[in-house]
């Protein structure tokens, strides 16, 4: 099977390091939207932060790095390099390209999900994997020989 990560709050992403950090404020009106550090993020059709899993139709254009609900104040950035948990049917490939799935967990590319990086190690256990994630630049994130 091909990789596709856990997204929740007992699988925590880690963030690593990143790159163009900024503030963002979280949609106002979807307080029960969970955020989790690790997430990309777009905006919403209120022209307002949100889950790109959330909005309808919008291109993902930052990663959150810390975690927050609807009307929240997080940190978030152009790219950044996660810790994600796979399990051992779902193991990554070291430079397998990452797409976004409509539930806002990566996967390895698929037809029609938009490109959002690529694996860049796997954990000698094949259980974690290490991910950059450009979301605003995806062309950035194609891994070269």
């Amino acid at each position: 099977m091909a990789f596709v990560e856990t997204r929740s709050a007992a699988a925590a992403r880690t963030v690593l390091d990143a790159v163009g950090v900024c503030r963002v404020a979280l949609c106002a009106t979807s307080t029960t939207n969970v955020v989790y550090a690790g997430d990309s993020l777009g905006i919403d059709t209120n022209s307002e932060w949100d889950l790109s899993a959330h909005a309808s139709g919008e291109q993902p254009l930052l990663v959150a790095l810390e975690s927050g609900v609807g009307g929240d104040t997080i940190s978030a950035a152009l790219m950044a390099l996660i810790e994600v948990t796979t399990t051992s049917t779902n193991v990554a490939t070291l430079g397998e390209e990452v797409a976004l799935k409509d539930t806002g967990e990566y996967q390895a590319t698929g037809a029609g999900l938009p490109d959002v990086g690529f694996v860049v190690s796997v954990g000698s256990d094949s259980l974690s994997a290490i991910l950059c994630i450009c979301p605003s630049f995806p062309q950035l994130t194609t891994a070269r020989a």
